[in-house]
Parts: C-alpha cells; structure tokens; sequence
C-alpha cells in the first residue's frame, strides 16, 4: 500500500525515504513496474466506475437505506483509489524529494488509510442492518428511525476519522522524528483488535445468519438481488482487503520482512475498490439484455428492495405475510 511505503520509508524523513526508494529500485524493477502499470490502470478504471456509479445514485437512482450506504461506499471508494494512483505513479517514476512533496505524500497515504477504513466500517453496517431486516422485518418496516442510514454513515465516517488520526498521530511519521514505540503498538493492537475482533465477525456472521435465513424460506429462489450483491461484495472484500490490513499493520515493525509486499497489497486494495461497481452492474443486468439495458435499469435492479411472500402455517391454513428485502 502506499502508506505502507511511506511509512516505512517516511519514518528516517526525506532522505532516508529517497535512499530507501533507490536501495529498492535494483533487482525489483521490472516486476515492480509491471504491478504498477496494472495498479495504475485498474485505478482510473475504478475511480471512473465509482464516479459514475456516484452520480447515478445521487440524481437517477430512487434513494433507500441501502442506497445510502452505497453512496458513502462509493465516495471512500473514490478517494481511496485517487489516493492509490498518485502514490504509484509517484513511485513508478521516482520523483526527487521535497519537503512539500513529502508531505503531500504524507496526506495521501493517511487519506488512503481513511477510505480504506471507513470501507470496512460501511460494509459491515450494511450487512448487520440487511440481516436486521430478516431477522426482524416488523421492526425493518415500522419502528426503523427514518434517517438511521445517514446517522450511522456519520457515525461510521467519525470513527474512520479517529482511528486514521490515532494511526497516523502514533506511527506515521510528519517531520522525520520517530515516535514512541510502545505508543505506535497500541494503536496497532486497537485497530487489530477493532479490524479483526469486531468488525470482521460482525460482517461474516451477519451475512451467514442472513443467507441461512434466506434458503429456509420458500421464496428463496425469488430473493430480491439486494443480497447478492451484498453477498458478492463481501466475499470480495474479505478475499483482497482484509488480508492487506493485517500487512498494513505488521509493515510499521516488520518493514524489512514484508516491505516488499506493499506492491501486491497496493493491487489487491485496487481491485477491491475496483470490483463494486462490476459486482453491481453484472448482477443487476438481465442475462439476456446484459449491455443492453440502461444503467439506471441495471442498478435500480440491483438495489431495489423487494417485497416478497413469506408462508407461514397455523390454524391448518396458511397466511401470507410482507417482507421488505
């Protein structure tokens, strides 16, 4: 990840980065160069994917809760992957040092860590309130606060803002002067613990309590394609994201040993923010009609919260109830 690189190398300043850069750009330069072409072609086809996909949400496509989140999604999508442009093409060409330019990097790399974060805080939220709405569709339909998707998009942007600021503040080097590291082990230790003990399983058991609860239904086969699409972008996400994190976190203290990873972590990040938009418009197009529908046909399809039949026995008659998917 960029970050990865320039904290490693930000943390000795200016000069120590630059004799970092050239002790690497030896026996690694073309394989490197090669990971950075496709880093750097994923990203703009990304950045452009999200930035349509933005407008679309925000001026032709109906808004619901689940829109929201897609929307936040979207927008950390997008800075995420400017962030990953910049910092590559800075590194593939190899610019001179210079005290402004190292803190421009600086910024990019912590405004990479912000988008990365708040991806996996929204994913997360998307999943419990979808499993929410199974589990309880009484409450999903009547009691559900009416602007509880923005409140907990805010919520989740304050929380990705902390915690950048704590790993930026403890172990993100601004002026070459190193930090405590006992300080810097904490904060790695909280943001692992936060990562991968709480967010995570909240993500992975949410979706599984939600697919179990879809297949034991009889509508099953009939099941809005809401949850594929939350489906799909979770296993994405668990398969090229989550893994970075765990590298992210061991680069602060182990740069020597896995350094050299940050170029894959860099193109495995790409194509998960990359991948949202295509997970969207390939389950949200008809097969038969696939590039020939509208986009705005392809994604109302794919976010449209459904309202389907669900039996249930009593009395030896069977009564029909609503569940909004």
């Amino acid at each position: 990840m960029g970050a990865s690189n320039l904290t490693s190398s930000a943390a000795g300043g200016p000069e120590n980065a630059s004799a970092g850069r050239n002790a690497s750009a030896g026996e690694l330069y073309q394989a490197i160069s090669v990971v950075h072409w496709f880093i750097m072609s994923i990203a703009s086809l990304g950045f452009v994917e999200n930035g349509v996909l933005l407008w679309f949400l925000c001026f032709r496509v109906r808004r619901h809760p689940f829109t929201v989140y897609i929307t936040h999604l979207s927008i950390a999508d997008i800075s995420l992957l400017f962030c990953i442009f910049i910092l590559t093409v800075d590194y593939a060409l190899d610019f001179e040092l210079s005290p402004g330019y190292y803190y421009t990097m600086v910024t990019l790399s912590v405004t990479f860590l912000f988008g990365y974060n708040t991806g996996l805080y929204l994913l997360t939220a998307i999943s419990v309130e979808r499993c929410l709405s199974v589990l309880y569709p009484i409450w999903y339909r009547c009691q559900r606060p009416k602007h509880q998707s923005g409140f907990v998009c805010a919520l989740l942007w304050a929380l990705s803002c902390l915690v950048t600021s704590m790993e930026y503040v403890m172990c993100i080097d601004s002026e070459g002067q190193s930090h405590s590291p006992r300080g810097c082990r904490a904060v790695i230790i909280f943001i692992a613990v936060l990562s991968f003990l709480v967010f995570t399983p909240l993500m992975v058991v949410s979706s599984t309590v939600l697919v179990v609860k879809i297949r034991k239904n009889s509508w099953a086969p009939h099941t809005s394609k809401l949850y594929l699409v939350i489906a799909v972008t979770i296993v994405i996400f668990l398969i090229f994201a989550m893994p970075m994190r765990l590298l992210y976190l061991l680069y602060y203290e182990y740069w020597p040993t896995f350094g050299n990873l940050h170029h894959i972590s860099l193109l495995f990040s790409t194509i998960n923010s990359s991948a949202n938009p295509v997970i969207y418009f390939f389950v949200g197009s008809s097969p038969k009609k696939r590039f020939k529908e509208s986009l705005k046909v392809v994604l109302t399809r794919a976010f449209k919260e459904e309202t389907q039949p669900r039996r249930q026995e009593g009395n030896g008659h069977s009564a029909t109830i609503e569940t909004v998917l």
